[in-house]
């Protein structure tokens, strides 16, 4: 029978947080390849003026993306006692975290996001990549 340890929150918290931030350049740097960097100064221009609603969503991308980072974190901390510390283990937390997050990633984008991004299964694929990098990240940080 496996020891169960003690999870380190402050570190899955900080860990987390790391992972959210990687999370959010990750996921701007693949919004200016495929919108463009123009058309990525437009949007973020338009979300310096007060009176736009886009502030809100910006906000909610920002905490989502962060806690969406924390639960990387936590399920990496949760799985590590089974399958050992490493990147192999956080591979398969950043897998497990983008097979019940895709769902809604990816109907959240088809409601904000512009036509051009990519159609098929490449945009579902660059989310695993991001996530599980983003986990590898977070990973990095947490200790026992």
């Amino acid at each position: 029978m496996l020891a169960m340890e003690k999870i380190n929150w402050g570190r899955v918290v900080l860990g987390g947080m790391l992972a959210g931030v990687v999370l959010i350049v990750l996921a701007t740097a693949s919004a200016a390849l495929f919108i463009g960097r123009q058309e990525l100064l437009t949007v973020m221009q338009a979300l310096r003026s007060p009176t736009s609603g886009s502030v809100v969503s910006l906000l909610f991308f920002i905490f989502a993306f962060l806690f969406l980072g924390i639960l990387m974190t936590w399920w990496y901390a949760a799985i590590r006692p089974r399958f050992g510390p490493g990147p192999k283990t956080a591979a398969i937390a950043g897998l497990a975290v983008w097979l019940i997050a895709v769902g809604q990633l990816l109907q959240r984008v088809a409601m904000y996001e512009p036509a051009n991004l990519p159609s098929g299964p490449m945009l579902p694929v660059l989310y695993l990549g991001m996530i599980v990098a983003s986990t590898e990240v977070g990973a990095s940080v947490y200790k026992e």
